[in-house]
């Protein structure tokens, strides 16, 4: 499932230098301080062991590896130096990683250099979710031991509490790894990552049953420790070299899958910023609106949706209190003759969820003013709130949203595209829960457009014009400079192609224009690719190691075949029928479509 690595253009600056640690069985990635690929006997036993900060509303706050001690390896000791801090924490933080035979051991040591308030504070485990459905005992701080298994479906709930170890068992072709973890320094628990897209579960310290945030002052010492111990039997198989030629199997027509609508979501950039680049997302269908009563320029972010839209339908998504609180929106589209609403929800400003109560309401309050608009239910945020109220929306037999945002708790173009299979996961489970119900998918953002678990009240934006911009213009890291990578295209296509599937009506990518939108010519050339391919047959398609999507009515010889490279190196691959390989660069989309009579496909440029 892992990619070795993302593209170039999709790495963060501070993890572009890797390293690799080996001493005895234990092999190590050391990047950006974080000790990554953890393997024994070149068996992946961790995806990683970190140290976090996490201020009181739940942003992970950067550190800087300020030295790495590697010449005591020989000796069996690596030492990495950090700091981690930002305009209210500064903290220095020590770990030192012990290699003795088959036992690998983690201590961390931390001394806060001012006073902070934080909801997480030391070191969190990361297993691979290539474990899911193994077995997993739990040894607990109490003395007791339960035996569970690493979840199968996404866990809406911690799978694994009052954690003092761990034991599991690795297995792959032709060897196995039996894994025993001891934590020390706190108490841990587990949760499911996979709920945010990371490919991962996360251990970690500090119970969420406990208050927070946590004051912390400055001068307060920190130390947490792990150990593990590894038992390994037979030998690992070699991988297949990843350089040679895989052939492109297209397959049959998917059973009741068609293409969805592409959306966006409108700007929320300051005025200032629609002199440069302010122009129509022509893959946008329609264009999804965020709106909240509470803004004193709501006003003004309507009517310039509204203009932006020229025509196309809107997708109205309120955040408030109340259908009541509301109102003055409804008013305002009750006004607005065109352009046409193409649904409309309603979600609790504090929960950011829409329940059949408030659903219903809606419906009354929308009937009440002669509109005729669908009404949708669900969550503005993650999938986590979905799975977590599924049982809420029982009553509710019409369509539910979601929404994704990849980087919620970690910002590594790693990340980014093993949130990819994850995706997948999500859209899966999603449409579990759903049943018959349709799915809107997004908006899909790169940064959080808005922060789902802040527990510092939120500031209300002033003035009633559009000059410091609006929602996700003022919301700190929902600005990324990814959005404007050549790669992004290809990550664009993969997370279609992870999301599509049966009932899955629309999939909403960033915003139309400005900071938060799709900036690189390959980003749109690929968002529009796959708009023209709306309500067609969507047909299986397998292409190891690359992105592709296949559509397309009538026999195989007509699909509209893409294909992209999410890896950092060129790749071959052979369309059916081709003896001759076709070479693929980082990054890179290629579009190809049959030609009549079977004859194989033409390329087209990206």
């Amino acid at each position: 499932m892992m990619s070795s690595a993302p593209p170039h253009d999709l790495l963060r600056h501070d993890e572009q230098t890797t390293s690799v640690v080996r001493r005895g069985p234990w092999t190590i990635e050391l990047r950006a301080g974080e000790l990554d690929d953890i393997r024994h006997g070149g068996l992946l036993v961790l995806r990683s062991v970190r140290a976090v900060v996490r201020d009181e509303n739940w942003r992970t706050v950067p550190s800087i590896v300020e030295r790495v001690h590697g010449a005591d390896l020989d000796a069996g000791l690596l030492v990495i130096e950090a700091r981690t801090h930002d305009e209210r924490v500064e903290l220095s933080w020590r770990l030192e990683v012990t290699f003795v035979g088959d036992e690998l051991s983690i201590a961390y040591r931390a001394e806060a250099q001012s006073d902070f308030l934080r909801n997480r504070l030391g070191l969190i485990v990361l297993h691979s979710p290539e474990l899911a459905g193994t077995g997993l005992e739990v040894r607990h701080a109490s003395g007791g031991v339960t035996s569970t298994v690493f979840p199968g479906e996404i866990s809406p709930h911690q799978p694994a509490v009052d954690v003092r170890g761990l034991d599991w068992v690795v297995a792959a072709d032709g060897g196995s790894t039996r894994c025993a973890l001891d934590f020390s320094g706190d108490v841990f628990e587990m949760e499911d990552q996979r709920n945010w897209t990371d490919a991962s579960y996360k251990t970690y310290s500090t119970p969420l049953s406990l208050p927070f945030p946590v004051a912390v002052r400055s001068g307060e010492v920190v130390e947490q420790a792990v150990v593990l111990r590894c038992a390994s039997r037979g030998s690992v198989t070699a991988t297949h070299d990843e350089r040679n030629a895989s052939e492109l199997v297209i397959g049959d027509i998917v059973r009741e899958v068609t293409v969805p609508a592409l959306t966006t979501t409108a700007s929320t950039a300051a005025s200032a910023e629609s002199d440069e680049g302010r122009v129509q997302a022509t893959w946008a269908r329609i264009l999804l609106v965020e709106l909240d009563p509470s803004w004193s320029a709501w006003q003004a972010a309507l009517a310039r949706a509204i203009a932006d839209a020229a025509g196309r339908p809107l997708d109205v998504r309120l955040v408030a209190d109340s259908v009541d609180e509301a109102g003055p929106i409804l008013d305002a589209l009750a006004e607005h003759p065109a352009p046409e609403i193409a649904r409309i929800a309603l979600f609790n400003r504090r929960e950011h969820c829409a329940d059949p109560e408030t659903a219903r309401s809606l419906l009354t309050a929308l009937d009440e003013r002669g509109l005729d608009i669908q009404v949708i239910a669900g969550t503005r945020a993650h999938f986590t709130e979905l799975n977590r109220s599924i049982d809420r929306l029982d009553a509710w037999r019409g369509p539910l949203t979601f929404s994704i945002t990849p980087f919620m708790h970690d910002t590594s173009g790693h990340q980014l595209v093993e949130s990819i299979a994850m995706q997948r996961e999500v859209a899966e489970n999603a449409r579990r829960l759903a049943g018959h119900r349709p799915l809107h998918i997004g908006p899909i953002t790169l940064g959080a457009r808005f922060n789902a678990v802040a527990t510092t009240p939120r500031s209300v934006p002033t003035g009633h014009d559009l000059s410091r911009g609006y929602a996700a213009a003022q919301v700190p890291g929902a600005t990324e400079e990814r959005s404007g990578a050549a790669s992004l295209g290809a990550w664009l296509l993969a997370s279609f192609s992870a999301l599509v599937g049966p009932r899955v009506l629309s999939v909403s990518y960033l915003e139309e224009w400005g900071p938060r939108s799709p900036a690189h010519e390959s980003a749109i050339q690929v968002l529009s690719w796959l708009s023209e391919l709306e309500g067609q047959p969507v047909r299986s398609v397998h292409a190891p190691g690359l992105a592709a999507f296949a559509a397309g009515r009538g026999g195989v010889s007509s699909a509209a075949v893409l294909v992209g490279n999410l890896s950092p190196r060129s790749r071959d691959f052979r369309l059916p029928g081709s003896a001759v390989p076709i070479v693929i660069g980082p990054g890179e989309v290629r579009r190809f479509t049959g030609l009549t009579g079977g004859h194989g496909y033409a390329a087209e440029p990206g």
